[in-house]
């Protein structure tokens, strides 16, 4: 078997894949003042004078005179400006940079987040959008920005960076040029004012800049720089099919929920994944009902947000067992290290409920376990959420029914005492701690079984009306009560949880089932667009829109659920729409692209092409992951379906041009 066989598909669809995309080089350092901005201009300069059309985009010389000499002779872009609160600030003209499309375009400190108003929240997007047009891009980093290295380097400096960038764009550079001198040196750089002014530059030294920073964000650069030499050195024996054996694939899992200690789960994650070179997956166990809206479900959409931008295959299943779960998924899929966090309990509850980490540790035969300890944490997204409590709507009539059954059994109780004897109304006190387990929950059943305790001791057991106990005997039938609410309450919450999990698990692949089955007839693009915007419309409970390509490959809209919806009739929002569709990306409400639009768009693609979008405008700010899912799914089956039907109406152009030339070519016979 030749080399090129050999080769793993995906390796080949992706280098078919990154052919026309735009190379990506970044100038990393430890730290500002190091001589990024200097070096990526002086390879500029270089490439410039070798034939290259090169355009700085975006450059930002703090005022060294060194610098801005490299300027000279360079083609710079118009920066746009833009007003936010009543002031003026630049930006780099994206779209400008997209139609000049150079051949090498510069654009200084990736990390930065744009002004509101900008297309994009932060700017390697932007550099993303311009490798995606097939333009080169010289970038300058510092360590510092790396999303999982964030903790890490709070921990070093005391200060926690809030502009960061994923690391699956970093790892999608095709070169990183290694910046990087002595901390003395740049210590004394900053003290001779060439990287901040004088009062900037003291304060700087006092905090970030010290010594002992300095060298540890320096051993964080190399570290990174020889990973990804590392990572390029296994992608070329690779590529080139060397024949030396490989060793097994370690996988790291990395256990997340929605609280906000999971953020350094994840990057912790990260970070052990890239020291054994492995693959990361992130695991989230769903609860088997669907938790209120609130910071919970916003925590978990960061917290999987986070996941993808570290590069982690997520993996979400419903389960009320959360430890075999994982579990099982660990030996799915061969993990060999398990990440997971250590809950901020009381001491006494682990001691009385044990704790999800001890039941991984003691089934994790033949795989590792990391325990990131808990800490507190700090920001705006420090909230204390109570997960995995089923919503309750627990309301004033479920204790007052249990206890009114309770004063109707002791009245009758009372009259029938010498029919029934104690033996039986004892039993007839069981009948409102079995009514209140079964349909009002775990705590009315508690409340009524000492309720029942109670009224049967003092009106029934010797001595009457006194809360004492003259036979032992009727000890053990009080504890009776409490066991048959507590068993019994638990039993029917754990069959409660199951039987919503059954309908959650219904009513998703009844929305898929019934979508599919009204598309796999029609035969009308017209009527399809009606029926997927109807069916998702009253699926999601949102108003619906469906785009697809018109005269010029120009979006139209094809269906909608509201003729005036804002989906529609705003000004901007079919701009939104046609991006993600030359993108083939999400793009609106609730994503980092176009945020300000009213509406989600999602593209409806194949594995080939992009035939259309989907756009729906949420309720809340933006839907939850569950949502997210299913409308996924909702999309990729129209994207089938109308890829089925536009090959089918192909298909009858080609036939009606045979019979045209058959016909032709017989009356040219004749």
């Amino acid at each position: 078997m030749s080399k090129e066989l050999r080769r793993d598909p995906e390796a080949i669809l992706a280098q078919i894949k990154s052919e026309n995309r735009g190379k990506l080089t970044v100038f990393l350092g430890a730290a500002a003042g190091v001589g990024k901005t200097y070096a990526m201009l002086e390879t500029a300069r270089e490439k410039r004078l070798e034939g290259f059309d090169v355009v700085a985009g975006w450059i930002d010389t703090h005022g060294r005179r060194e610098t801005e000499a490299l300027l000279d002779g360079l083609e710079l872009a118009v920066p746009l400006q833009l007003e936010y609160r009543g002031k003026m600030f630049q930006e780099m003209d994206l779209d400008g940079m997209l139609q000049r499309h150079p051949q090498i375009a510069l654009v200084d400190e990736l990390a930065h987040t744009n002004i509101q108003g900008a297309r994009h929240t932060r700017r390697y997007q932007d550099v993303e959008e311009l490798l995606e047009a097939g333009i080169n891009v010289y970038t300058t980093f510092n360590i510092q920005h790396v999303e999982s290295l964030n903790d890490t380097v709070a921990q070093i400096t005391g200060v926690h960076v809030r502009e960061t960038v994923p690391d699956r764009f970093l790892e999608s550079a095709d070169q990183i040029k290694l910046i990087d001198i002595p901390a003395e040196e740049l210590i004394q750089r900053l003290e001779d004012g060439k990287v901040y002014i004088p009062e900037l530059a003291q304060q700087a030294l006092k905090n970030f800049f010290r010594l002992g920073n300095i060298n540890a964000l320096r051993e964080l650069t190399l570290r990174h720089a020889a990973r990804r030499v590392g990572q390029q050195m296994e992608e070329y024996r690779f590529q080139h099919g060397i024949d030396n054996p490989w060793p097994a694939v370690d996988r790291v899992m990395a256990c997340i929920s929605s609280s906000p200690f999971a953020a350094q789960v994840l990057r912790r994650a990260r970070q052990v994944a890239d020291n054994m070179k492995a693959e990361l997956i992130t695991v989230y166990i769903e609860p088997p009902y669907t938790f209120g809206a609130g910071k919970n479900r916003d925590n978990l959409a960061r917290n999987l947000q986070l996941a993808e931008d570290l590069g982690a295959k997520i993996v979400t299943i419903s389960s009320t067992d959360v430890a075999a779960a994982i579990l099982n998924l660990a030996r799915q899929y061969n993990v060999s290290q398990i990440i997971l966090g250590k809950p901020l309990h009381p001491r006494w509850r682990e001691l009385l409920h044990g704790t999800v980490v001890d039941e991984i540790i003691r089934g994790s035969a033949g795989m590792g376990v990391y325990v990131v300890p808990g800490e507190p944490i700090l920001g705006p997204h420090a909230v204390e959420e109570k997960e995995n409590t089923p919503p309750r709507n627990v309301s004033i009539w479920s204790y007052l029914l249990p206890l009114s059954m309770v004063a109707v059994i002791t009245v009758l109780g009372n009259i029938f005492v010498d029919d029934l004897g104690l033996t039986n109304i004892g039993m007839l006190f069981l009948l409102p701690v079995l009514f209140a387990s079964v349909r009002l929950g775990l705590t009315p059943a508690i409340l009524a079984a000492l309720v029942s305790m109670l009224a049967f001791d003092i009106f029934f057991v010797p001595p009457i009306l006194r809360l004492t106990v003259s036979d032992v005997r009727y000890l053990i039938t009080f504890a009776a009560y409490l066991l048959v609410a507590v068993t019994t309450g638990s039993m029917a919450d754990r069959l409660r949880l199951r039987m919503q999990d059954a309908i959650h698990r219904e009513t998703r692949t009844r929305a898929l089932y019934d979508l599919a089955r009204e598309l796999s007839a029609v035969t009308d693009m017209d009527l399809l667009a009606r029926k997927v915007v109807d069916h998702v419309s009253q699926t999601v409970d949102a108003e619906t829109v469906l785009y697809l390509p018109g005269e010029g490959e120009r979006l139209r809209v094809a269906a909608s659920s509201k003729a005036f919806s804002e989906l529609v009739m705003g000004p901007n929002e079919l701009a939104v729409a046609e991006w993600s569709y030359c993108h083939s990306q999400a793009s609106g409400a609730g994503t980092d692209t176009l945020p300000g639009a009213k509406g989600f768009y999602l593209p409806v693609k194949t594995e080939e092409i992009t035939l259309g979008v989907l756009g729906i405008k949420p309720s809340t700010h933006h839907f939850t992951p569950e949502q997210i899912t299913l409308i996924q799914s909702l999309a990729g089956l129209t994207a089938l379906a109308v890829g089925r039907l536009r090959l089918a109406l192909e298909a009858q152009e080609m036939k009606t041009q045979e019979e045209s030339e058959r016909l032709r070519s017989g009356q040219t016979n004749s």
